[in-house]
């Protein structure tokens, strides 16, 4: 069958197979038991075809979108499978929110995008609302680092004439060193008409990021 929610079950290296599930395919005025009915619905019938996943993977989840709809589906899913692990991608704006922190503290994995640490480009090159408080956010991510007890992840991806550039790469890993995450993934953004970063990018990059404390991942 087709699947609105569930939008693949595939291989990850680091990971195993994974069962991600977006919830970008909803929206404001979803009602609350039909969508969480619906997501866990596709959830178990895509288990039921392919065997029970390494990790079931959220991602498409923002400010918009209740943190009980998650908290539902969480719950649904640990109480059919009770060993099963469930992470979540997410965008570094909802850490401004204390409330939305507390939610996904019982993931067993979070992945936050960081594409940036510069206070002044901070919205428009993370992606966040423009009323996000780029100090909250960021301090944000700390204490939440302090208190989960997870596998913790940062992605940066480098978009050419945006942020890839060696002070941005710098103010990444004196911050990260703050957070210290269980590893950091750093990727190349090349949809939208960008091009790749430049082969002296990566390097100065990997320049800047040798002998971290953590894994660090390079997806490029």
């Amino acid at each position: 069958m087709d699947y609105r929610y569930v939008k693949a079950f595939e291989f990850n290296f680091n990971f195993g197979t994974l069962l991600s599930v977006d919830f970008s395919s909803s929206n404001e005025e979803s009602d609350l038991i039909n969508l969480t009915e619906e997501i866990f619905y596709e959830i178990r019938d895509c288990i039921s075809l392919r065997g029970v996943p390494s990790l079931i993977w959220f991602k498409g989840i923002n400010e918009t979108v209740n943190p009980s709809n998650f908290v539902l589906i969480a719950k649904m899913i640990k109480a059919v499978y009770p060993k099963q692990k469930i992470g979540i991608y997410l965008n570094c704006g909802i850490f401004q929110d204390e409330n939305f922190r507390k939610v996904f503290c019982e993931c067993d994995l979070v992945a936050i995008n960081l594409n940036t640490v510069d206070t002044l480009h901070f919205s428009k090159i993370n992606k966040c609302s423009e009323s996000i408080n780029s100090k909250e956010v960021l301090e944000g991510i700390i204490e939440f680092g302090k208190n989960f007890k997870g596998k913790l992840g940062i992605y940066t991806m480098f978009l050419r004439g945006i942020n890839d550039n060696v002070k941005n790469v710098e103010a990444l890993k004196d911050y990260l060193l703050k957070v210290m995450p269980d590893y950091y993934s750093v990727s190349n953004y090349t949809l939208d008409g960008f091009k790749p970063v430049t082969k002296r990018f990566k390097e100065e990059i990997k320049e800047v990021l040798e002998k971290l404390p953590f894994n660090v991942m390079y997806m490029f």
